[in-house]
């Protein structure tokens, strides 16, 4: 089991109308998650609190960073989809992630523990000290990746004829 999810959780903002908003987790090359609780989220109790302890259910979303994550053989869904934890997840209208309101600490648990070995049995990520945090606006494609094949390829200098 991974270190827990609350652990890496960092607060990106605060306000009294808008609630609370953590930075998300980047696991691996391709997918981000996002555990909120505030005021505003589907979390229990539906209260700003300070203390992560506190909370008993939570509003997690998963997303990929190249893909939507449900095209099918392409996106981590396909293979995250069967596991328990994620029958409570939705793919809201218009939207590239999944997600679940009211998940128990247990359950974004799984859920974290799941994304971290498909992510490590897929050659995303190396070890759970590789987890970044991010922000909300970051540009993620950037922040990792092998470059792709072309980038592999050198090139010969031109010679002129």
């Amino acid at each position: 089991m991974a270190k827990d999810f609350r652990k890496y959780l960092v607060e990106a903002s605060r306000h009294e109308m808008f609630g609370r908003f953590f930075k998300e987790l980047q696991i691996g090359l391709k997918i981000v998650a996002s555990f909120q609780a505030s005021a505003t989220h589907a979390s229990e109790p539906a209260e700003t609190l300070d203390d992560m302890e506190a909370y008993t259910k939570w509003e997690v979303s998963l997303r990929q960073v190249n893909k939507p994550i449900t095209v099918v053989h392409i996106g981590a869904w396909t293979h995250l989809q069967n596991q328990d934890w994620a029958k409570s997840f939705d793919k809201p209208e218009f939207q590239n992630c999944v997600t679940a309101e009211f998940l128990s600490v247990e359950e974004a648990q799984k859920c974290f523990d799941a994304v971290i070995e498909y992510a490590m049995a897929n050659d995303q990520l190396d070890s759970e000290d590789d987890i970044r945090v991010v922000e909300p606006d970051e540009n993620l494609k950037k922040a990792g990746g092998c470059g792709g094949c072309a980038s592999k390829k050198k090139t010969e200098p031109a010679t002129a004829k």
